[in-house]
């Protein structure tokens, strides 16, 4: 029979809750005075403990408070711009009833024998022991629910569960007993009820309940309202959130045979056919690899359809495509990655096999019982002739061993053994033994180059896949009203996502002189300058050099031809290069010499072509630039190639303009015709984190792996911005050199304006997560107006915080609903004759300049979407802004458009960016600053510095930084 159609549901039928009053008095918030003192250096030290120590002791040193937690106030949307309507992926939230919820502390343990006990709700990192430890947290749980109906109250209580240690309910389990006394519940559960096949074994299960000491929510659509978004930051009550994300997680919490949940809201299907997903939505990648589709929600507070003065709870669902490892034989997975695996791997074949699987959990079961172990690499030697000590003395073979003890005939005795970790000692298993265990995905260090790409390429889904994506997640995690935990709770999710007003902010006007006689036209927000607004002067003396290996397509006349064409249209341009002093071929062992000595020579830019697959060479020749002050720029061999042998004039002109801004020039400006630059100092700032796992780059001598804080800032030209790095502390969240970057700036922009200060000051900030933005404006920001104020008092500061690391998605209203499928891969018409091309992405996509200030932004604060960028593959990814200081009460209209005009300095290819350029440089000079770094630490130039941690770090930065290599500091260096 089928079902009923449950009508739709729009967000939102009841009267939109106003917005709650600001808990401290609104405008601006005039910075303390600050002493007369220099800036000293941050003395950044080990015994920091938080994650923004660094700042609140930089803030002590000058007797400066910390600012109050507080957003600047909202102004009014933007009206630059024609309106349109923008169908987003949020979904509203509406709540009907009123309620109290209770938490509790959950803990779960078992004896595995008289001296060891396992602890399930003790939280695990690696993706397996997630999984593991919530499916036996979930199945011992809502056991408990069902005997133990007399305390739980299971029937009529509504009961959230994370899958591990955080319960709530909305009945009180300790109803009755007197304060004071002992509040805690433990139940003893037999493993074999659970009927989980990994506790059957356990006979005894202990599982503890007991309060925390969090006060009851008052669960209502008015307490929502007030106590969920409030520009003072820290009278929000996070509780709400974590109650309403988690109940739209409850499905997928306890169905864990069905579903498998991660961090920040990830949720993944294990038979994703069986859920509604469509067979091309999983893909194998190769190497034992598999792409599946899942989601990634987050529960936001928004304004809603009704604008400013609202506050709605809303999911935000995004649909996604994940790689995960198969569950299949190591032999097999390696076998797919070498061909020669039976007989046995050696050198840079074991390396690349050992990166795939390091860290993988899998599993044996040849003694009769499944056994996990942690994989920690591939032993050089098989297991014909790798021996062991037997306990009772002598020595065995491994292959040997398995025959006799267990009575297994390997079928690959030559094959590597495995390297597995267990309980902190080394064992040494057959490949052909063990199996990969299901559910973990896979990580960047696990993939080749080529296999990143291919894994990008498919998680890169069009608009209307990945809006089917979204609706058909969302129906399969039950985020709808057949959800039974929502309906106790009296909450409905909308069954359509909301549409909103966007506007489309007209296309900006292009020079390539300051004069603007020579105007560019965008086309399709695309553009090719034709002379420069400024060429650069060419060096007196340069270099080719051509890098590969003998007997590559690397020889003297692709170089020559080369060479003509890069000087052709290079002169074209106006950069007038005189014939190279040195063209050569070189191997990579070469190179690193040949270039110290064309410095030596006096030789001022040299220009590499570097054969594709010489990945390593790109760091060494940064180091040597930055050693030597002499430019060496680096392209790959198959675009030198596409230029000689394929007429690419477009790839050429793209490597000529980088080449202008690396040597001093400028390739085109914008006509800011409402002056929003006159007298206008930006400052982008990026960061670049340790990779995961590495905090200590080398043990032995106790070198910390450094957070690289990058920025960028418009000194030698209104319109041009070069930048440089500096070394922070890892793992402070907060940026206490900020001090020190603005300062810098300052400087640097007032030795190209006649010592003049800038009057306004406007930084674009990256790396931070909404959770920081209170402890940014509390303790970072006052360190930037510290150095603000020692330049000059009356500078105006505007602080904004941009994000990609977000869920939200906007598409083209037109473009189809909601649940469309997948896009046509050759535009055939019915009746099956060839018609038209597919369109493109960017056609598909929401195009440059659209902009969202309304509906889905933060009650809170001062907050738009700009998506500045043409989406070249994929859907489109609109950054979101987020303003934490504003001195000026700057109107949404001229925020957005001033932002809008600087993603169009790119310089290198004639397209805008997803972000402003200051920002955009920043990052890269973050990237550079760790390039640099590893570099440094590779060629052993670690400063032996005892002490306090800041003495190391401010040392490597005087050593690897730009500010003491001349006039690279003011040019871009890092285009």
């Amino acid at each position: 029979m089928p079902a009923t159609p449950v009508p739709p549901v729009t967000m939102p039928p009841v009267p939109p809750v106003g917005f709650p009053p600001v808990t401290a008095p609104p405008g601006l918030h005039p910075p303390p005075p600050v002493p007369p003192v220099p800036v000293p250096t941050l003395p950044v030290t080990s015994e920091h403990k938080t994650a923004h120590d660094a700042c609140i002791k930089r803030l002590e040193q000058l007797e400066i408070p910390p600012d109050p937690k507080i957003y600047p106030s909202p102004t009014e949307p933007g009206t630059f711009g024609s309106v349109t309507e923008v169908l987003t992926n949020v979904f509203g939230v509406e709540v009907h009833k009123t309620s109290n919820f209770y938490q509790y502390s959950v803990h779960i343990t078992a004896e595995l024998s008289s001296k060891k006990e396992v602890t399930f709700t003790k939280k695990g990192k690696e993706d397996f022991i997630v999984h593991d430890r919530h499916e036996k947290c979930s199945a011992i749980l809502f056991h408990a629910l069902n005997r133990f109906e007399d305390f739980f109250k299971s029937s009529e209580n509504c009961i959230i569960y994370d899958g591990q240690s955080i319960l709530f309910t909305s009945m009180n389990l300790f109803e009755g007993i007197p304060t004071g006394k002992i509040k805690t519940k433990v139940f003893q559960i037999n493993g074999a009820d659970t009927n989980l096949k990994d506790l059957m074994v356990l006979p005894c299960i202990k599982l503890e309940v007991f309060p925390t000491k969090n006060p009851v929510v008052n669960f209502s659509l008015e307490d929502i309202g007030r106590r969920t978004s409030d520009s003072n930051i820290e009278s929000v009550n996070m509780a709400y959130k974590q109650i309403l994300d988690l109940a739209m997680s409850q499905y997928a919490i306890r169905e864990t045979s069905k579903c498998v949940v991660f961090e920040h809201g990830k949720m993944f299907f294990i038979n994703p056919l069986q859920e509604g997903y469509a067979p091309c939505d999983i893909v194998e990648v190769g190497d034992g690899k598999q792409m599946k589709p899942g989601l990634k929600k987050t529960l936001q507070f928004i304004e809603g359809p009704y604008g400013r003065n609202q506050n709605n709870p809303s999911i935000v669902i995004d649909g996604m495509k994940v790689a995960f490892h198969m569950e299949q034989l190591v032999f097999q997975k390696l076998s797919s990655i070498t061909s020669n695996l039976a007989n046995g791997i050696t050198g840079s074949e074991r390396e690349r096999c050992a990166a795939v699987i390091k860290g993988l959990d899998c599993h044996s079961n040849y003694r009769g019982r499944t056994r996990h172990h942690k994989i920690e690499s591939i032993h050089h030697e098989g297991a014909a002739t790798a021996r062991f000590e037997l306990e009772g003395g002598g020595t065995c073979t491994v292959a040997t061993y398995f025959k006799d003890k267990y009575k297994i005939q390997l079928r690959y005795p030559n094959a590597n053994l495995i390297v597995c970790k267990e309980r902190g000692a080394l064992n040494f298993y057959p490949m052909e033994l063990i199996t990969i265990s299901p559910n973990q995905r896979v990580r960047i260090t696990q993939q080749t180059s080529s296999q990143s790409q291919r894994t990008t390429k498919e998680s890169a889904v069009l608009p209307d896949i990945r809006q089917r994506l979204i609706m058909t997640g969302k129906i399969a995690a039950k985020i709808t009203a057949e959800n039974e935990v929502l309906g106790k709770m009296g909450v409905t999710v909308c069954d359509e996502p909301l549409v909103v007003k966007g506007r489309n902010l007209p296309a900006i006007r292009l020079a390539s002189f300051e004069t603007g006689e020579h105007l560019i036209n965008p086309r399709d927000c695309k553009w090719r300058p034709q002379r420069y607004n400024r060429s650069a002067v060419a060096p007196k003396v340069w270099a080719l050099y051509g890098v590969g290996s003998p007997g590559s397509q690397m020889n003297r006349d692709v170089m020559r031809r080369f060479c003509d064409e890069f000087m052709n249209m290079s002169r074209s341009k106006g950069i007038l290069f005189p014939p190279p002093g040195d063209v050569n071929l070189l191997t990579p062992d070469a190179i690193e010499n040949r270039l110290r000595e064309a410095a030596n020579a006096g030789c001022t830019f040299v220009l590499c072509i570097t054969e594709d697959n010489i990945t390593c060479l790109h760091q060494k020749y940064k180091f040597i630039e930055h050693h030597t002050q002499m430019i060496v720029q680096d392209m790959k061999l198959s675009k030198a190639l596409s230029v000689v042998n394929a007429s690419k004039k477009l790839t050429l002109e793209n490597v000529i303009n980088k080449t202008n801004v690396k040597l001093g020039g400028s390739n085109y400006v914008y006509l800011d015709t409402k002056n929003f630059l006159q007298e206008h100092l930006i400052i982008g700032v990026g960061i670049s984190s340790p990779p995961p796992g590495t905090k200590y780059i080398m043990e032995s001598r106790g070198i910390l792996n450094p957070t690289i804080v990058g920025f960028a800032y418009n000194g030698n030209g209104k319109q041009e911005f070069s930048g440089d790095f500096v070394l922070n502390a890892a793992g402070q969240e907060t940026i206490a050199p900020i001090e020190d970057i603005v300062s810098y700036s300052i400087k640097g922009y007032k030795k190209f304006h006649d010592g003049k200060a800038p009057k306004r000051i406007t930084i674009y900030r990256s790396g931070s997560s909404e959770g920081n933005h209170g402890p940014i404006i509390s303790y970072e920001v006052p360190l930037a107006r510290v150095a603000m104020r020692n330049f000059s008092p009356d500078t105006q500061l505007l602080y904004i915080v941009v994000s990609k690391e977000h869920t939200y998605r906007f598409f083209k209203k037109e473009s189809g609903g909601s649940s469309s499928g997948g896009s046509n891969s050759a535009g055939a018409s019915n009746s099956g004759t060839l018609t038209s091309a597919p369109p493109k992405p960017w056609e598909l996509n929401i195009g440059p300049g659209l902009t969202v200030d309304y509906g889905v932004t933060n009650p809170a604060c001062k907050q738009f979407f700009l998506n500045s960028h043409m989406t070249l593959q994929g859907s489109a990814k609109t950054p979101l802004y987020t303003v934490l200081a504003d001195d000026r009460n700057i109107g949404m209209s001229a925020l957005e458009e001033f932002t809008f005009n600087l993603c169009h300095l790119h310089q290198i290819v004639g397209l805008p960016t997803s972000i402003p350029t200051p920002l955009y440089v920043a990052n890269e000079y973050a990237k550079r600053g760790r390039n640099l770094w590893n570099e440094a630490i590779n060629a052993n130039e670690i400063p032996e510095v005892t002490g306090p941690e800041s003495a190391r770090l401010k040392k490597m930065t005087d050593g690897i930084s730009y500010m003491g290599s001349g006039d690279m500091i003011d040019r871009r260096v890092n285009a």
